[in-house]
């Protein structure tokens, strides 16, 4: 790519200083939007999280919950933000954590999993890590997440927490 060229979509932008270029512009691969839709689930309403409209990942077509965990995920957000922003690669900073939230009388575990993801041509697994957060009794929710998902909660808490008040749920 020559330093002069000039983006297909936007003529007047050299390529090399165009976000849509680079691939980093919201809607990308590299940069996605995340949104809410709100439905139904058994009579009871949930909500649904979406990266660029669609599925989260193709193996997951719905990344779905209602209050109950979307209230976890709230009380652990900052937590979220930490494990995306650190890709997942956490090595032992991610401690087991007791996030409590008196007022709406939740106390939520979060510890990281490692699950194998995949197989290299040596044979060895690679593991990943995901967050789970168990809620403690007299719950029993619990919901674990990988890096995209823990970034698309982070990007739509606003959303989430408008929401959650929708429901009747106090901040």
């Amino acid at each position: 790519m020559s330093s002069r060229e000039k983006c297909p979509i936007y003529p007047s932008m050299l390529k090399a200083y165009c976000s849509h270029c680079q691939g980093t512009a919201r809607g990308t691969v590299g940069n996605p939007r995340f949104s809410l839709k709100e439905a139904e689930f058994n009579g009871y309403p949930v909500v649904e999280v979406l990266k660029d409209g669609g599925a989260i990942h193709m193996w997951d077509s719905h990344f779905q919950f209602g209050q109950r965990k979307a209230e976890m995920l709230i009380a652990c957000v900052d937590l979220l933000r930490d494990f995306w922003r650190s890709n997942g690669d956490e090595g032992d900073v991610f401690v087991p954590q007791l996030i409590e939230n008196r007022r709406r009388g939740l106390r939520i575990r979060i510890y990281v999993e490692k699950h194998p993801d995949f197989e290299r041509s040596d044979g060895e697994t690679v593991e990943r890590s995901w967050l789970r957060l168990q809620a403690l009794p007299p719950d029993n929710e619990h919901i674990g997440l990988g890096v995209m998902k823990c970034r698309a909660i982070c990007e739509v808490q606003d959303d989430l927490k408008s929401w959650l008040r929708r429901q009747g749920v106090p901040e």
